[in-house]
C-alpha cells in the first residue's frame, strides 16, 4: 500500500516536472519570437472627405468649365459682331465724309481753279519734258546722218532716235517706280492707319471749305498746299516712329 502511494507520487512529480519543462520551453520560444520578429508596416489608406467626393468635384469642374467655355464663345461672338459693326459704321462715315468733301470741292470755285491750274502745270511740264527728250533724240540721231549710204543713214538716224527715247523713258519709269516704292514703304510703315485717313480728309475739308481765307493769307496753290501738308505729316510720323524704335518701343 505504501509502495503504491510512493509510485503515484513519483509519477505525479515526473508529470509536474515535464509540464514545467514544456512551460519553460514555451516561454523561451515566446521570448525568441518577440526578440527576433520583423515589424512590417502595412499602408492603410484612410478615406478623406475630398477623396470620397472626387468624382463629384470632377463633374462639377467639368460643368463649370463647359459653362465658362460657352459664355466665353458667346462673348467672343458678340465682340466680333460689334467690331464688324463698328468697322462698317466707320467705313460708312469716312465714305460720307470723303464724298461730301469731293462734292464741296467741285462746287468750290477757288479749289476748282487751283486744281485746274495744278493739273495744267503738271501736264505742261510733262509735255515740255517730252519735247526736250525728242529734241535731244533728234540731236543725237543726227550723228547717223553723217553716214554716206543713204539707207544706212536713215536706219542709223531712227535707231539712235528710238534708243534715246526708249532709254530716257525706261530711266524715268525706273526712277518713278523706285520713288513710288520708297514713298509707299515709308507710308505703310509709319502712316497706314485711321489717323492718316482722318488727317487727309480733315486737311482736304479745311482747304475746300476755307480756301478763300487760306488764299488770303497764303499765296499758294491749294493742291500744292495739301501735298506739302501731307509731306510734313508723313515726315513727322516717320520721325516719331523712328525715335520710338530707337528707344525700344517697337
Amino acid at each position: 500500500m505504501l509502495q503504491s502511494e510512493k509510485e503515484k507520487k513519483k509519477r505525479a512529480d515526473s508529470t509536474i516536472e515535464e509540464c514545467q519543462d514544456k512551460l519553460r520551453q514555451a516561454e523561451r520560444e515566446k521570448e525568441y519570437a518577440l526578440t527576433h520578429q520583423k515589424k512590417v508596416e502595412i499602408p492603410v489608406e484612410k478615406p478623406v472627405l475630398y477623396e470620397r467626393c472626387r468624382n463629384c468635384d470632377r463633374r462639377a469642374y467639368q460643368q463649370a468649365k463647359e459653362r465658362y467655355e460657352h459664355q466665353r464663345n458667346g462673348l467672343e461672338k458678340k465682340y466680333k459682331a460689334k467690331i464688324v459693326g463698328f468697322d462698317a459704321m466707320l467705313v460708312v462715315l469716312w465714305w460720307y465724309a470723303i464724298v461730301t468733301t469731293i462734292f464741296a470741292a467741285i462746287r468750290s470755285e477757288t479749289f476748282r481753279s487751283d486744281f485746274t491750274a495744278f493739273v495744267d502745270t503738271v501736264w505742261n511740264g510733262i509735255c515740255q519734258s517730252g519735247k526736250w527728250i525728242v529734241n535731244v533724240g533728234n540731236a543725237l540721231a543726227q550723228a547717223g546722218d553723217r553716214i554716206t549710204n543713204e539707207t544706212m543713214a536713215i536706219v542709223a538716224h531712227w535707231l539712235l532716235f528710238i534708243i534715246v527715247i526708249v532709254g530716257v523713258a525706261v530711266a524715268v519709269g525706273v526712277l518713278v517706280v523706285i520713288a513710288e516704292k520708297k514713298v509707299s514703304k515709308v507710308y505703310r510703315e509709319n502712316c497706314w492707319d485711321v489717323i492718316s485717313v482722318g488727317v487727309a480728309v480733315t486737311s482736304v475739308a479745311l482747304v475746300v471749305y476755307f480756301g478763300d481765307w487760306i488764299k488770303f493769307f497764303v499765296k499758294l496753290n491749294l493742291v500744292v498746299l495739301l501735298l506739302l501738308v501731307q509731306a510734313v505729316y508723313v515726315g513727322i510720323r516717320a520721325y516719331v516712329k523712328g525715335c520710338k524704335r530707337a528707344r525700344g518701343y517697337y
